[in-house]
């Protein structure tokens, strides 16, 4: 892989390695996310998935395993999606602003799958 597949790679993980360590320091905001959708254990749930987004963020950052890596990020993504960015649920101003986390993180998927699936 060239340079620019190792910055585009890096660059993809960034926001995971970012969102996994906040959420893993501060999880109070994400935990109440996930009782509101009645996940079981979302204590634990969200550690987990801020473990495998850290995780598995460095893993494609450093370019180790990355169709694992990609694989494990585009799965932590479902959850995380769905139950942190409900913008049908919303109106107004938060509507807009919870669909378009709902549309990047859609994008960040994307992106996962295209990355994932390089030779």
């Amino acid at each position: 892989m060239g340079v620019t597949g190792f910055i585009g790679r890096a660059l993809l993980a960034s926001i995971f390695i970012k969102n996994g360590l906040d959420h893993l320091q501060n999880p109070e905001p994400i935990v109440r996310a996930a009782k509101g959708a009645e996940v079981p254990e979302p204590e634990i749930a969200v550690r987990a998935n801020s473990a495998v987004m850290l995780g598995a963020g460095a893993m494609l950052a450093l370019g180790v395993a990355p169709r694992f890596a990609t694989t494990a990020l585009a799965a932590s993504l479902i959850p995380t999606t769905v139950i942190g960015h409900p913008f049908w649920d919303k109106s107004g101003k938060e509507r807009m602003h919870q669909q378009s986390q709902f549309l990047k993180n859609l994008a960040l998927f994307g992106a996962l799958l295209a990355v994932g699936s390089r030779k």
